[in-house]
Parts: C-alpha cells; structure tokens; sequence
C-alpha cells in the first residue's frame, strides 16, 4: 500500500510539472501585433522539374523582402536565394534562375528619378553543386528546352553623360528624317547573352526585343530592334551547333509575335513593314520549319479582312494547326479640323469638332460607361482563324456574327459565343450568350443553344460531333449529326440545379468534368458526386451516391494539364470536400472498375498544386487554423507524403487561438453552421468580447489557415491572440429580404455563443466589407445586440444605388438588385417598398449601435457617396458615428500605409466599446481636414 502511494506521488509530481511546463510554454507566448503580421509570409510562383525532382518557389511577407528557395523532393538538398522571386526551373531539373529585386528599404528610400535606375537582377543556380552566377540589370532568364542553355536577356544599359548627350543629338536628327521609326523606345532592343551552361562559353546578341526557346529541342527565336530601324530581324538559332538562320530582315519592320510550336520544329511569327504600318498596321504571316533556310508566308489575308497587331499565336498540343487573329479592314477618312484661317473661326463643322460629347441612345447595346471600360479590347478584338500545316490552308472560324472563339485542342471542333443580341440584358437581366459548334476543317457553325447563362461551361466531345452543356436546371447534349438536344438529366432522382442558389435568378449547373476519349461518355457533378452520361444518355453514378449519402463533394482534379480528353482506363485523383464537417481529402477513382479509394483525409484542408510531368510525383498543401499551407510531396497513391516547406516556423512564437464548429438555426427556421475561434488561453467559463466576420457562407473556414496580410478584413489571429473570440457565421438569405435574412441568422447565431457561455453579451462586435459591409449597416437598424460595428463600402439606400454605375466595370448597378447579389428580384418601380425596406439609411433613427464607416473616395464597386448618405444621416439624428474615408483608395485599400491605418483604427474602435480601453483622440474629437502634399 505505501509502495502504491510513493508512485502515486512520484506521478503526480510529474503531473505537476508538466503542467507547470505547460504554463511556461504558454505564457512564453505573445500576442500578435501589426509588425507581426507584416513578417507572415507565402507562397508565391512554385515551380517544378519535368522528372519530379526539384521545386522552386518564392516566399514572400506582406512587407518586406522576397527569398527564393530550391528544394530537392527527396528532401535533402535546400538552396536558398536572398531577394529571389520569380523563378524559373529548366526542363531537367539542373538549371534554376531567380529574378533578384531590390530591397524594400531601397526601393522606399529612393527618390523618383532614382527608383527609375533600381533594376532586378539575377541568379542561376546549378541544384547539383549549388553553385550561383550571379547577374545585374537583367530582364529575364529562360533555358532552353534542352537544359543545355539560358538566355539571359539585360534591361537599357545607363548611359554616361557625354553618351546621352549624343543619343539625344542623334535623335533630334533623325526625326528630320523619314521615314519614323513607329516603335515606342521602351520596345526596342537590348542586349542579350546566350550562356552555355556546363561551360560557361556565351554569345552576345544586340539590340534584341523579345526572344523564346522552344519548349523541346535546341532552338531558339530572337527579334531584334534598334532605334534607327536598321537592325530589325527575325533570327533563329540552333543551339546544338549554334548556327544562325536570319528569316527575315527588313529596315523598320516589326515582328510583335513568335510562337514556337510544342514540338519545338516549326516557328510562327508576324510581320509588319513600315508601308503596311500606314494601314492599320497590318501584318503578315509566316511559318519556319527547322532544318530549312527561309520562313514561308502563309496567304492568310482575306477581303475585307487584315491580320492586326493584337494578336494572339496559338498552337495546338499536336502541332497541326495554328490559330490566329484577324480584324475586319475599316476606312476612316480622316478630315482636317484645324483651325487655320480666319474663315475656320466661322466654319461650324470644325468648330463642333473639338466637342467633347458622348451620345446616351436608349437602344446602345451597352450603356457608355460600360461601352467606355470595353473600348480598348473592342478595338484590339480579333476573330479567330486556323492554319491547317498540312496543306497550308487557312479557315476563318469567327466573323462579326461571334463575340468570342478560342483556340481549342479538340481536332474536329470548337464552341463559339456571341453574347451580342442580349447585351441590352446586362442593365437589368444579367449575362447571356447563344453557343455555336464550328468545324475546324470548314468553319461551318451550328446554333447549339440560344440564350445561355453559362456557355462558357459547354464542352464538346472528341470526335466533334457532340456538345454538352447545362440549360434549365439541366445537363444537355447535342448531336451535330441530328441537330436536336437532349436532356440527360430529366429522369434522375438527383438535381443538377444548384441547390443552395438563393439568388433571384435561374440556378446554375455544378459543371462538367469532360469528355472520355472516344465519345466514350461525359463526366458530369451533381452537388456531391460524379456521373458518366453516354452519347446514347445511359447514366451512371461513378460515385455510387456515396456523395450524397455521407455529404461529400467529389471532384476530378486534372493532373495532367496537356490531357484533352480521359481515358477510359484511367484513374482519377479526386478531391473530397466534407459539406458539413467541413474537412478535406484526396481519394482515387477507377473509371474501368468503378472503385473508389480513399489516399489522405484527415480534419484538415487539402490543395493540389501540380503533378511532375515525366514521374509519379505529386505536390498538395495541407492546412487547418493552426499550420500554415506548406507543400507537401507525396506519389499518386499518396505513399508516405513528406512535408517539404517551413515557410512560418515563426507562428510557434505567438498566442493562437482554436476553433470548433458551431450550429443553430436563424428565426426563419433555417439550419446555420459557422465556425468560433475561441480565443488563445481559453478559460471555461469566462466571457470574452467577440468579433463577428461574415458575408455568405464561412463555416468552410474550419480548417483554413487565415491569409496572413493586413488589408480592409480584421486579420483573425490578431483578435484571437488579443483576446477576443471570433465568429464566422453562414449566412442564407430569402429572396426580397437581404437585409432581415442577415438579422435572422446573426441574431441567434450570437446568442448561441452567449448560451455556451463563450460570449460577453455586452462585448459583442460585428464587421463586414462590401456586401456584408451592407449587412452591417442594415443589422444594426433592427437589433441592439451589437455594441459597436464597422461597415467597409456598404450600401446605405438601395433606392440610389440602384440607378448607379459600378465603375470598375461600367455596369449598370440595376441587374445586381432584380437577378443578383443584392436579391431584391424586382426592379425599382414595381418593387419600391423592397428597396426601401432593406435600405437601412430610412431606419437610421433605430440605431443605437455605433458605427465606423470605411470608405476608398474612388471605390469602383460601390459608389462612396453611399457612405456619405449614412454618415450625413446618422449625424443629423445625433448618432454615434464615424466615417474613414480614405483617398484616392478603390474599393479595396491598394496603399500599405492606409491598410495599417485602417487595421490600427479598427482594432481601436473594438478595443474601446468591447474592452473598455481608452479611446484615441480619431474617436473622440475626430481630425481636422488637412492636404497632404504630393510629389
């Protein structure tokens, strides 16, 4: 007995001090501050060997300086670059450059003229001895396909006085010559290197504009351009032999486009002479194909038709065609409206053409302020055309009656929109287009469907012949041959609709996967699972419903990206999205077997990121509120994943809060999940303040790992780990009533908090931006239970802002109240009291609640006099309020100073109402307007 009480105390006293450990631990931790958040840092531009076996990727903070970082998969050899960004990794793995930025301190210290002269650099890196060259002023880095060599391609060298002196001369007389070189300086050539990389040898190239390597093989093309216009060429370079072909080499030409094919044996490229730039510069067409001497003109010009500048080369994965755009030729006659003599200062017809005057015409197709956003891309639109290589043929896939076709690796067919007999709907009814089947062979086009909310999700089938689309709550397929549609989805006992669509508009589709080689059948999703419909419509559910019954999202995740079509043998990689737990996993499916398999799940969030090429090695990232998305390395079969990056060790420093998941049901008699972050040292039993965060469905942040920036959203660990509870609620909404819908469910979604004990009833703080920025505002017309709230952009009277223009798209406001995210499902005249009653500047005398209102002065989604009408409002009536406006900001804060300005405030604002902390001065006398002065 006394032997069994000496180890019960022996074990207790171990108890006790690993309790006491803990302690320590924990209170060795610190809260987060601002400059904490700064520091977070992710991942940015990962790429990867064809053979799997190295990984580079930069590391960027929110402020601060970039690193790169190469990685072995293996995980043994780490080479780290110092300001790396952007990096480039040869085909075999052997070879990678970092671009080398300045420092943020330099960058923030120089002046104007000095920022001007701060120039990347660069670094290559051999992986196999980790040996670096390091370069200055460089624009770009590639290798060729080979592995063999890197271009490396220099900025503008600065010139020295006495030389500057002489190229501004030099200039002066030549622009007493003709003709003019049309090339902007900033387009003309520099100085590039090509490096052979075991051996260092190099060869110097002038004057050279743009440059690419084949993506296979040993060549590469360069297009030269000097600023006399005498140098200007098109060259290509065997590198196996470095032997130099000129294909063209014309005074004051251009070549503005090269493209190699995938193969690496056929080059396209346009010219432009200095006599065709008189005509809308107008260019020509060329092929090359290696191992020949001369480049072949392609006779691709038809009447009333030109090959323009903005343009696009596209290849086909199987290098048979080569897609191209072209424009129809317009003559403009050009008048001269100088005033010039006397009697011009009478002439009616020159004086009212200096007006400045846009027509607004009821029937314009577009309102101008969208026709105005629009304006540069309708005038360097071009229409899609095929080179068939074979026979050098040349067919036009598009004319005016299409707005849009693109290049395809489909080798009978592609589907072609045209969205412009419904472009009046975009005021009020939203977007729509009529889909077309074209044939590649003969551009022959065929009307699949008119008036669809998505073509853009259609897919057609192998063989050319079929095209699925989802219309009208269902999945489609048209036969070509037969001309007719049929609905695949009528008899199933499943929706294909979108189930969760609360908008005032017809429901989308979930989408489709693709097409199985051969017309073999389409892979289609319903909420959960995915099924294969034939070309005679025979359905089967390759998920087995094993989707819906456990409430899991399936969906193909497409390793290869150069895979077209799938094999009817292949084994999918799947992601698992749990819709009600909310965690995440890969699992496998057999498309001949019909097996289902799971590889990694875990209460985590899992992310592919990329799949070698030429090995079995596969990337993800792996996640929840505590790890930050690290990349992982792993095989198909998910054997032993490694974790191969640490980019925050630094999160083990601070307080971190924890989450769990929260259910209740709103006062409309809706079932609601959200997720609580219980803040850092959590002590059952006592009450904290608690920000509530919010806007449509935010209970799948479980498991995420909160984006670590400091920008227009309160950064969770900043309140978690200062003590404070966060609440991310699901918000669902009834169409007509946004505003009540919002109440419903935050009222008993906070008082659930309060039941658990988790919540200070008096210490409650909602925040919302946008459209949950009008949440805000409207919720705080209805219920006390808020003691402070901030609104980023809201809307406070849906009656104004319905006639508004979004400006960051020219928009009409009106179609995002009657069909979209506004839900109001009427217009203004026959609806008016819904405006009204969800507006809630009309019940701004029922808050008690005060606000802080933030606002950028150029907000481009929602227009900030809104946030005027609820300051002006809640001032008169001698409500607690205060508005931020912030200038020349968009609708999202751009400039770092105003974000942390903002953070700070908003963290103030909260810290007074819900911890009683002194108030600053901002808040309590507010701040005299003032200029600031600028360069």
């Amino acid at each position: 007995m006394l032997k069994a009480q000496k180890i019960l105390n022996v074990f207790l006293v171990l108890v006790l001090c690993w309790s006491l450990q803990s302690i320590a631990t924990a209170q060795e931790k610190r809260p987060l501050t601002v400059t904490d958040i700064m520091k977070f840092r992710e991942i940015k531009d990962t790429k990867l060997s064809d053979n799997g076996q190295w990984i580079a990727y930069t590391e960027s903070p929110d402020r601060g300086n970039p690193s790169g970082h190469i990685k072995s998969t293996d995980g043994v050899n780490t080479i780290d670059i110092p300001l790396g960004k952007n990096p480039v990794i040869s085909r075999d793995g052997q070879w990678v450059s970092f671009k080398i930025s300045p420092t943020l301190l330099a960058l923030e210290t120089a002046s104007k003229e000095e920022k001007k002269e701060l120039k990347d650099g660069a670094v290559i890196i051999n992986t196999t001895t980790a040996e670096k060259v390091s370069l200055e002023n460089v624009k770009s880095v590639t290798f060729s396909g080979d592995s063999r060599y890197a271009l490396v391609h220099f900025y503008k060298e600065k010139a020295l006085e006495e030389d500057k002196k002489k190229e501004d001369k030099a200039a002066k007389n030549e622009e007493k010559k003709e003709p003019k070189h049309f090339l902007k300086k900033d387009m003309l050539g520099t100085k590039a290197t090509l490096v052979e990389l075991f051996t260092g040898k190099s060869l110097h190239f002038d004057n050279v504009q743009t440059a690419q390597f084949a993506e296979q093989g040993s060549y590469l093309a360069y297009v030269s351009a000097n600023e006399n216009g005498t140098d200007n060429k098109i060259t290509v370079v065997n590198t196996s032999n470095v032997q130099s072909t000129t294909l063209d080499a014309t005074v004051l030409a251009s070549y503005p486009h090269i493209q190699w094919n995938k193969a690496g044996n056929i080059l396209a490229f346009l010219k432009s002479s200095y006599e065709q730039k008189q005509n809308q510069r107008e260019h020509q067409l060329f092929t090359y194909k290696t191992g020949t001497t001369k480049a072949q003109l392609i006779k691709a010009q038809q009447n009333d038709w030109f090959i323009s500048h903005d343009n696009q080369l596209t290849w086909s994965q199987d290098g048979e065609r080569l897609f191209f755009g072209q424009r129809p030729t317009k003559d403009v006659a050009e008048s001269d409206t100088k005033i010039k003599t006397e009697n011009d200062l009478y002439n009616i017809d020159k004086l009212v053409s200096g007006k400045g005057l846009q027509v607004w015409h009821g029937d314009d197709s577009r309102i101008k302020p969208h026709a105005a956003k629009e304006y540069k891309d309708d005038q360097s639109h071009t229409w899609l055309n095929v080179l068939h290589v074979k026979n050098n043929n040349v067919v036009s896939l598009a004319d005016l009656s299409l707005s849009s076709a693109n290049p395809t690796d489909n080798t009978k067919a592609l589907l072609a929109t045209d969205d412009q007999p419904y472009r009046k709907l975009m005021t009020w009814e939203g977007f729509f287009a009529d889909l077309y089947h074209v044939d590649l062979k003969t551009g022959n086009k065929a009307l699949v469907r008119e008036k669809l909310s998505d073509a853009t999700s259609a897919m057609v089938s192998p063989s050319g012949r079929y095209v699925t689309y989802y219309h009208d709550s269902a999945v489609w397929m048209f036969d070509l041959k037969k001309k007719l549609s049929t609905n695949l989805t009528k008899d199933l006992p499943v929706p294909f609709a979108n189930e969760l669509h609360d908008y005032p508009s017809a429901p989308p589709g979930y989408g489709i996967a693709g097409w199985l080689e051969g017309d073999n059948g389409v892979l289609v999703y319903d909420r959960y699972d995915i099924w294969l419909f034939t070309k005679t419509g025979k359905a089967k559910n390759l998920t087995q419903g094993d989707g819906r019954r456990r409430e899991v999202i399936y969906r193909v995740i497409k390793t290869d990206e150069d895979q077209t079509f799938f094999d009817s043998k292949q084994d999918l990689l799947l992601s698992a999205y749990y819709d009600k737990k909310k965690n995440f996993g890969f699992y496998q499916l057999a498309l001949s077997s019909g097996n289902l398999s799971k590889k990694l799940e875990a209460n985590k969030k899992y992310q592919f990121v990329k799949k070698a090429k030429d090995s079995d090695t596969l990337f993800f990232t792996q996640e929840d509120m505590h790890e930050f998305p690290d990349i992982w390395v792993t095989n198909s079969q998910f054997d032993t994943p490694k974790k191969l990056t640490n980019t925050n060790p630094q999160i083990n420093e601070f307080l971190w809060g924890s989450s769990e998941l929260v259910e209740w049901r709103s006062t409309a008699g809706k079932d609601l999940q959200g997720v609580l972050i219980k803040p850092a040292n959590y002590q059952e039993g006592k009450r904290y303040p608690v920000l509530v965060y919010y806007y449509r469905y935010f209970s799948q942040r479980l498991h995420e790992f909160n984006e670590m920036k400091v920008n227009h959203r309160p950064n969770f660990p900043f309140y978690h780990s200062n003590g404070y509870a966060v609440f991310l609620p699901d918000i669902k909404f009834d169409i007509g009533l946004p505003g009540p819908s919002a109440t419903q469910a935050l009222v008993p979604g906070v008082q659930k908090l309060i039941d658990m004990g988790v919540a200070d009833p008096d210490a409650i703080g909602l925040h919302g931006h946008s459209w949950s920025g009008y949440q805000s505002a409207f919720a705080i017309t209805q219920t006390d239970v808020f003691k402070a709230a901030v609104a980023g952009a809201p809307v406070a009277n849906m009656t104004s802002a319905y006639s508004g223009i979004r400006l960051g798209s020219g928009l009409s406001r009106a179609f995002q109240y009657e069909n979209g995210q506004s839900r109001i499902g009427g217009d203004l005249i026959d609806d008016l009291n819904l405006y009204i009653e969800n507006s809630p500047v009309f019940f701004a005398d029922r808050i008690n609640t005060p606000l802080l209102i933030q606002f950028g002065d150029v907000d481009d989604a929602v227009p900030w006099q809104q946030g005027i009408e609820m300051y002006t409002i809640m001032r008169r009536l001698n409500k607690p309020v205060i508005m931020l406006q912030y200038e020349g900001e968009p609708h999202h804060l751009k400039k770092y100073p105003n974000k942390v300005d903002y953070t700070l405030k908003m963290k103030q604002f909260f810290d007074h109402h819900l911890k009683g902390a002194a108030a600053p001065q901002w808040m309590t006398e507010g701040v005299p307007y003032s200029e600031k002065e600028t360069d």
